[in-house]
């Protein structure tokens, strides 16, 4: 079967990682995958195209206002013909959809990639949308969950399929006296960067320090607030990183503490690592993250339990760290593979490609 997977952008993101990791063993896809962006590309577009994928970047205004989208994206699924179209992202799930039933596709896919903050008039146009779709996906059973209490889809029109985790390399610790806290992740308002700095600067602990590693439009509202806490010492930004594990290797502690999260990738990634997370009890995440058992979970709203979880944490022994993030790993290893999702996948293809 060819199968067009149609996003939004393709540079840097959660999608994009669901992309390159979905691709990272061409050997085991048993299906022809194309590849294409309504924005514009960036890194994942170059990894996809080196790795031998057909990728088309449209770079148009992705808005879901530029209604002429739509006739762009239908010459595309025209020219390409795919026998399933699955889009993933807001403005590509409201274009591609619809120029997919316009084409005539035979089996047309959406996919949600979190917990989305729809309005009300949001809601009844993506209701409509998603009538001209066989299935929705939702990265979670938390985001399925959402999309049907909302009523923007069925039941039984939302379908679970957990994103693949790629195995983050793993680099030798650096020795150090600190006990250290790392934080990966986009630094937007909605990941509560901004509580976790308070958290940590309530913890008054001089033997922790934390590492913030990522970019975004709060970094320069973050790293004032880190002065003005007097934190600058115990707190480090070090900016976007294309190899976010130099970083996480060294963490005793991963911690995210996002508002909302459809499946929470970054704490996977951690648990690959063996290492222990702290995370926010919200969308997807507490689905593999255990509290006291394989993690620890937090209520983002409330920054002094996130202090005293900090505080009960590093007193732990090594033993018990160990042993937490040793609990993670097994979780994480059962669920989440690229062979699993690969295969879940497919099937999932396969069975409505015969309905």
């Amino acid at each position: 079967m060819k199968i067009l997977r149609l996003t939004t952008l393709l540079d840097f993101g959660g999608q994009e990682k669901q992309y390159l990791s979905l691709t990272e063993k061409p050997e085991l896809l048993k299906h022809q995958y194309i590849f294409a962006a309504i924005g514009f590309g960036g890194n994942a577009e170059k990894i996809l195209k080196e790795r031998g994928f057909e990728v088309h970047i449209l770079n148009q205004n992705f808005s879901i206002k530029n209604i002429s989208n739509i006739w762009t994206v239908y010459k595309l699924i025209k020219k390409i013909n795919p026998d399933i179209v699955h889009t993933a992202a807001a403005e590509a799930n409201f274009f591609g959809v619809l120029a997919a039933r316009l084409v005539g596709v035979n089996v047309i896919i959406g996919e949600e990639v979190g917990i989305p903050n729809h309005s009300s008039i949001a809601q009844k146009v993506f209701r409509w949308v998603y009538r001209f779709a066989d299935k929705v996906v939702g990265v979670s059973q938390s985001v399925k969950n959402y999309l049907v209490s909302i009523n923007e889809i069925s039941e039984n029109k939302g379908e679970v399929i957990y994103n693949p985790v790629s195995i983050p390399t793993q680099f030798p610790k650096a020795v150090s006296e600190k006990f250290e806290i790392v934080y990966v992740g986009r630094l937007e308002a909605v990941k509560n960067v901004e509580g976790l700095i308070r958290a940590f600067a309530n913890s008054e602990n001089d033997n922790m320090h934390l590492t913030i590693v990522g970019d975004g439009r709060e970094r320069n509202n973050l790293e004032e607030l880190t002065s003005h806490l007097k934190m600058e010492s115990k707190v480090t930004f070090v900016g976007f990183s294309s190899e976010p594990s130099k970083y996480l290797s060294n963490a005793d502690l991963f911690v995210l503490p996002s508002y909302s999260e459809g499946f929470g990738i970054a704490a996977a990634e951690a648990m690959f690592l063996q290492i222990p997370v702290l995370c926010s009890n919200v969308g997807g995440i507490p689905e593999f993250v255990v509290n006291g058992e394989n993690g620890w979970l937090f209520n983002p709203n409330n920054i002094d339990e996130l202090s005293s979880k900090l505080n009960d944490i590093f007193v732990l022994d090594n033993a018990a760290l160990k042993q937490i993030g040793l609990n993670g790993y097994n979780s994480v290893n059962t669920q989440f593979t690229i062979e699993k999702y690969i295969q879940n996948l497919e099937r999932f293809y396969n069975k409505l490609s015969h309905d």
